[in-house]
């Protein structure tokens, strides 16, 4: 069983009041509450070797808008079946989204229009696309079995990323991060790292970096040259 509910907000500058759901689902079918009355059943076609990324999309009332109203999105299902989730919404913020119930999670996104999401409950997560301010609220001191990372175009000030609790990660691309410090364990699987001009990172920080790819047999790449060890 499963279940992820993301709370969304109309907002004045967006270009309209349409909620979506992105979810990848392994197999099976899932429900959709879109918090106002109405609700949705997503299913997966054929049976494939890879899961199926559907998608789901909702109107809400247009005076929703003016008032700055919030829904509660809840995505559930009786199998273990969602295992990857976009965690934007559309014309709509994300002001929150849970997914501490839904433990057969293996893929999480999100970038802009998102305020808070909590992956510390989730320490199964292989891959972890953000972008934006999203970067900025993520917390990695759980993820034990993060693989993939992308932290791109990040805002918010952030000057460190503590991934020293990440001994599985083995691709990390951090293109315009504008990153001081990537804290990483001596034990790390990394093997891929991308970074570029935007980049601020210590020397120290790149040593231990190229120490470890090195290490690994993997590549670093850089403003688009690739150096493999």
């Amino acid at each position: 069983m499963g279940q992820i509910v993301m709370t969304v907000r109309a907002i004045d500058w967006s270009q309209g009041n349409v909620g979506h759901v992105h979810v990848l689902l392994d197999g099976g079918s899932c429900r959709i509450d879109w918090g106002d009355g109405h609700k949705t059943r997503l299913e997966t076609g054929m049976v494939t070797e890879q899961p199926e990324l559907l998608y789901a999309y909702h109107v809400y009332p247009s005076k929703c808008k003016a008032t700055g109203t919030c829904y509660d999105i809840t995505i559930s299902s009786d199998e273990d079946n969602i295992v990857g989730i976009d965690a934007d919404s559309g014309d709509m913020n994300v002001d929150d989204i849970d997914i501490r119930e839904c433990q057969s999670i293996r893929y999480f996104c999100a970038s802009h229009l998102i305020s808070h999401f909590d992956l510390t409950g989730n320490p199964g997560i292989w891959q972890v696309d953000l972008e934006g301010e999203s970067c900025a609220i993520a917390d990695f001191s759980n993820s034990k079995e993060l693989r993939t990372l992308r932290y791109r175009w990040a805002t918010g000030g952030r000057i460190s990323l503590d991934l020293s609790r990440c001994d599985n990660l083995e691709y990390l691309d951090c293109s315009y991060a504008y990153l001081e410090h990537i804290a990483i364990s001596n034990r790390s699987a990394l093997k891929h790292f991308i970074y570029d001009d935007n980049s601020q990172l210590k020397a120290k920080s790149l040593e231990v970096i190229r120490r470890i790819v090195e290490r690994n047999g993997g590549a670093i790449e850089y403003n688009d040259t690739e150096i493999h060890y």
